[in-house]
Order: C-alpha cells, then sequence, then structure tokens
C-alpha cells in the first residue's frame, strides 16, 4: 500500500510549479470575488424588497458562477494552515494570531454575509483556529502514545505498542468529535466539514496526491456545491514547496478589511 501511495507520489513531478504566495494570492482573489457575490446578489435588496440576484437579468446565473468560483480558496488557506502548522517557530503564538483575527473579523463577516441572521454565525477564521487546535491535540496524541509506544516496544513487547495504539485512536478521535461539534455549534463557515478537511489533509500530508483527493471527495459529499472545488487541489498538487513572494499579515488583515468595506459599499448604496 505504502509502495502504491509513493507511486501516486511521483506525479507531482509532471505539475507545473506553483509557490505558496501565488496559491496564497489567488486564495485572496477568488474569496474576494465569492464575497462579492454573496454581500451584493444575495443580501442586498432593492426598494421593492427583491434580492438583486433577482433583480438583474441572468443575476441567480451570475451568482451560480461566482459562488462556485468562490469555492477554491478554503481549500488553499486549510492546506496551508497545516503547513503552517508543521513550520511554524511558535504554534501559541500561531493560534493566537487566529483567534486576534477571528475575534477582529467577526462583526465585518456577521454584518456582511448574515446580515439578517438571528443567531451567531462564525467567520472561516474561527474554523480555521478550532482546526489548528484539533490537530495539535492529534499531533501532541502521536508524539505521547505512538512514540513512547515505539520506545517502549523493546523492553515491554508489543502489548504496550498495542495499547498506545489504541490510546492515540480513541483520544484523537473523541478530539476531532469535539472540535467538530464546538465547530457546528458556533455555526463557523464550513463548520465540522472544515475541521475535518483540515484533519485529512494534516494525517495524509506525506502523501498529498491522495490527501487532496480524498480531501476533495469529503468536501463534496459534505457540501454538493464543493464538487466546483476540483480545481483549487489540482493546484495544490503543483505546489512546488516554495514560500514565494508573500507578505506575512496580508491575509490575516484581508479578511476582516475587505468584509467591512464590502459591507459599508452595500449599506452606502442599498441602505443595509
Amino acid at each position: 500500500m505504502r509502495q502504491y501511495l509513493e507511486e501516486i507520489e511521483r506525479m507531482r513531478v509532471k505539475l507545473p510549479p506553483l509557490d505558496a504566495g501565488k496559491l496564497k494570492y489567488f486564495a485572496a482573489l477568488i474569496m474576494l470575488i465569492d464575497h462579492m457575490a454573496c454581500v451584493f446578489l444575495e443580501n442586498a435588496y432593492t426598494a421593492d424588497g427583491s434580492s438583486l440576484m433577482f433583480s438583474l437579468a441572468h443575476g441567480e446565473l451570475a451568482d451560480r458562477l461566482l459562488r462556485a468560483a468562490g469555492r477554491q480558496a478554503f481549500p488553499i488557506f486549510c492546506f496551508f494552515l497545516v503547513e503552517g502548522f508543521e513550520k511554524t517557530g511558535s504554534r501559541m503564538r500561531y493560534f493566537a494570531r487566529l483567534l486576534i483575527f477571528a475575534v477582529l473579523s467577526q462583526i465585518p463577516f456577521q454584518k456582511s454575509i448574515f446580515p439578517r441572521a438571528k443567531y451567531f454565525h462564525g467567520n472561516v477564521i474561527c474554523t480555521l483556529a478550532i482546526g489548528l487546535l484539533t490537530i495539535w491535540v492529534i499531533d501532541a496524541m502521536k508524539q505521547a502514545f505512538l512514540e513512547r509506544g515505539d520506545r517502549s516496544a523493546s523492553t515491554n513487547g508489543e502489548m504496550n505498542q498495542t495499547l498506545s495504539g489504541l490510546l492515540f485512536i480513541f483520544v484523537s478521535c473523541s478530539s476531532v468529535y469535539g472540535f467538530s461539534r464546538l465547530a457546528a455549534a458556533l455555526r463557523t463557515d464550513y463548520s465540522y466539514g472544515g475541521v475535518i478537511l483540515i484533519v485529512l489533509l494534516y494525517l495524509l500530508q506525506k502523501y498529498r496526491i491522495t490527501a487532496l483527493f480524498i480531501s476533495w471527495a469529503w468536501l463534496s459529499w459534505y457540501n454538493r456545491l464543493e464538487l466546483y472545488s476540483a480545481p483549487a487541489f489540482y493546484l495544490l498538487a503543483c505546489y512546488n514547496g516554495q514560500r514565494g513572494k508573500q507578505h506575512k499579515y496580508f491575509f490575516y488583515f484581508f479578511y476582516p478589511v475587505h468584509l467591512l468595506i464590502l459591507w459599508l459599499l452595500r449599506r452606502f448604496f442599498f441602505g443595509a
């Protein structure tokens, strides 16, 4: 099985190379397009009370195309969340940044995307933060149970190794379940589907092609609209491991700032 997965991985050699900077800026642009459709076509209303989507000629088609295109952003950000988790010098600071910007983004997100909702809807950075916590727990359990089990196998036999493996599976599955329930309770963007996507990308990161295919299949099962996210997974398969040109905090600030601007523009032109 392992040899077969490694054979699949060699397919990446034939793909055109893309660095992280290009992929992230593409994701930011496509997210802007997606949110423009949501903020204006779906949540802007004309004087007679109908949404702009139904008032414009071919408005429904435009909304469907733009929202389908927007499905590319989330998988890319989840992929680089996992990579950031592995490469960051401080996971605590990484999580703190996500938490801070999740709080800063919440009002612009709620006002722009869910202006008439009666309930709290967590923004996508909340989902990323919960996903980060989930893989953090799994990683800690892997070190505590699996690596310790390997060390003790030579002295205490295979029984301890098996027990450690079972404990790792139990605690990890419990963590995934618990954090998925948290995401669902907070009604975060992508909810538990996003958390499990991050877990899949983390667990299968050594076999990227396989990880991307399984992740796309999961996301498409979670929400049929995510079938349109296939191009994003293809682009991630082209990732060459290079950082490229990018500003570290651009993507953190871009999310709340662009939502705030879109919300203010809708208020100015449509009064809500």
